[in-house]
């Protein structure tokens, strides 16, 4: 942001009247109070609505799995394209009809956001609502067929196993399986060489009543290129031109772009190390910026006021953010050290449900890429979430995956990491926009007043 903008004061707050909460742990703040009676914290979204545990070694290793989207639309096999999350302004339902392999194989980088390599993906189906015999899309995922950090073949049990939980629910019809990989060669005469993934999947879905209705494989997804049928002999066939796809433009019309690769996805969290110099400088000075204001709220005797303060501070910087002006190295510092509040991050989650949802999820991109260790891991959650719940599940697992290397043991981003490879779609997530509502409530600060 301008110096101007830096340093004219934040605006007054919509309060409510709620009652003085004990200030939580913090930078300068004494140790929080037991918890008060009905609030509502943001695991109990998860704890209410437990979700299928994935194993640690296939969400760490070979079977990381990236939910895509899935929203209504329209056709006898429709395409999982769109948003079920809470962004209304992306909640665009326009038809899809693929009939075609080698339409489905060149929607499949716009299903993700990026074009796959060394993969397995796999497109859920559910009864269809107009046709006894048309089928949904409900989900896309996938699975690296490469170990993406010794560049080894995956373990095709653990693949399976990763791949069996996301698909063995009661709603499922069956599974379109999708192999991308530049080492299989197309064969020769009708009959494909079988392909081990796919047979231990189709061994354990058979014990789910989920059949593996047909899978087909490319060694690239071009235009022109070939796919052929792993399950029908002799089907093979051109792949469309993924650009020209009605998927693609779709989600190009939403304003997300389809990009080349994972790795380009996964560059846009990679750190900055000029910015992060700079922010890391002016940390130490926030943090006694901060101490000073609550032994300032605390000597008038209204401590809840300092974390008031904080959190019109950080709506403020949003707000101006999303008015064009870029936050300065002292600016995203004062945002790390408010954010080590667990109220006040709690607090952010609201803001997914909210028209500011997607100039927040930009500060956080930018926080993330800023700082490092636990600061990195609450600003790489909160990214997490927003993508999230706007229904980009492999943008989501990126963010995820980077909270969880900064802090292995953040609840919240193991929560969110976990829900999203179980396949919990993001409309169940708003548990959590409500609790951090409550939160800001709790605060005094009422974030449905449409004022900040």
């Amino acid at each position: 942001m301008t110096p101007a903008a830096a340093s004219a004061s934040p605006p007054p707050l919509a309060t409510t009247g709620a009652s003085e909460p004990p200030i939580p742990e913090g930078p300068g703040r004494p140790p929080a109070s037991p918890a008060r009676p009905g609030r509502c914290p943001t695991a109990r979204a998860f704890t209410a609505r437990p979700v299928a545990a994935t194993a640690p070694a296939a969400r760490r290793g070979a079977a990381h799995a990236e939910p895509g989207d899935r929203p209504p639309v329209r056709g006898l096999l429709r395409c999982a394209e769109g948003v079920a999350g809470e962004y209304d302004w992306l909640a665009r339902s326009r038809p899809a009809r693929l009939d075609d392999p080698g339409d489905l194989i060149a929607a499949i980088p716009a299903m993700l956001g990026f074009c796959p390599e060394r993969s397995l993906i796999l497109a859920v189906l559910c009864a269809g609502p107009e046709a006894p015999h048309s089928a949904v899309i409900d989900l896309v995922v996938r699975f690296d067929l490469l170990r993406p950090a010794a560049r080894r073949p995956a373990d095709t049990a653990t693949v399976a196993a990763a791949a069996a939980r996301v698909c063995a629910r009661p709603d499922v019809v069956g599974v379109l399986a999708v192999l991308v990989d530049d080492e299989l060669v197309e064969p020769e005469n009708a009959v494909a060489e079988p392909v081990p993934v796919l047979a231990e999947l189709e061994r354990r879905l058979a014990s789910a009543a989920v059949p593996v209705r047909a899978a087909w494989a490319a060694s690239v997804i071009r235009a022109g290129h070939r796919w052929w049928s792993l399950t029908d002999p002799g089907e093979r066939g051109l792949i469309a031109d993924p650009a020209a796809s009605r998927v693609t433009l779709n989600r190009v019309l939403d304003g997300r772009p389809v990009r080349r690769s994972r790795d380009e996805l996964t560059a846009l969290i990679a750190a900055d190390t000029a910015l992060r110099a700079g922010v890391s400088a002016e940390l130490t000075a926030a943090k006694s910026r901060a101490k000073d204001r609550y032994a300032a709220a605390a000597r008038r005797g209204d401590p809840i006021g300092f974390l008031r303060g904080e959190l019109a501070t950080v709506l403020w910087l949003i707000a101006g953010a999303e008015s064009g002006g870029e936050l300065e190295a002292r600016e995203l510092a004062d945002l790390a050290v408010a954010l080590r509040d667990r109220e006040l991050r709690d607090s952010m989650f609201a803001l997914a449900a909210t028209p500011h949802a997607a100039a927040a999820e930009q500060i956080w991109l930018r926080l993330t890429r800023a700082l490092d260790g636990p600061d990195r891991a609450e600003t790489a959650t909160l990214l997490g979430y927003f993508a999230y719940v706007r229904g980009d599940g492999p943008f989501a697992g990126i963010a995820l995956d980077a909270a969880l290397s900064a802090d292995p043991q953040h609840s919240m981003a193991n929560l969110l990491h976990t829900a999203l490879e179980a396949g919990m779609r993001p409309e169940r997530l708003r548990e959590l926009a409500r609790c951090g509502r409550d939160c800001a409530a709790a605060l005094g600060v009422d974030l449905d007043a449409g004022q900040w």
